[in-house]
């Protein structure tokens, strides 16, 4: 990144967190402020900062309903998150270049949630997106329990050697 790029990204990051950086990378700082509650226990960012001139990759809503096998909550949950990763990686970006979800959960409660963010947690670690969460009565189709989209920094590939 062009220094001016890095300076921009670190003065936002010190005029809105104070002390309060989770995380910095060349094209995204991740930011939560003492002032607003400490989200990383639920696996996502209060606010993420992208580079200026970053190309960004916009993912469609994911689902993960098998045709074949059981349906559980959980189950749509580990393979939407997989199809997520699958989409990312197809746009030359990653789970670590995720700036943005956004979930949505049919017929939530605190287990469906609990569950979430746990699996948040574990696909983002230490460099989570900015998270929005959407109660829905329904999705696309009556089986549907689980969507999340995306938006993700995709990273300029190095120079071939």
């Amino acid at each position: 990144m062009k220094t001016t790029g890095k300076a921009f990204a670190m003065c936002a990051a010190i005029l809105l967190s104070g002390s309060a950086l989770a995380a910095e990378t060349d094209q995204k700082t991740i930011i939560n402020p003492d002032t607003l509650s400490d989200s990383t226990k639920s696996g996502y960012a209060q606010i993420v900062v992208v580079a200026p001139g970053a190309r960004i990759a916009y993912v469609a809503g994911q689902v993960g309903i098998s045709k074949d096998g059981s349906n559980t909550f959980e189950e749509q949950v580990d393979r939407t998150f997989d199809n997520l990763i699958k989409a990312l990686e197809a746009a030359g970006s990653s789970v670590e270049d995720t700036v943005k979800i956004t979930v949505l959960i049919k017929d939530h409660d605190q287990s469906r949630l609990d569950y979430v963010n746990k699996k948040r947690r574990e696909i983002f670690g230490a460099s989570p997106p900015a998270s929005t969460l959407i109660p829905v009565p329904v999705l696309a189709t009556e089986i549907i329990e689980f969507e999340v989209d995306a938006i993700a920094i995709v990273p300029e590939k190095a120079p071939a050697d």
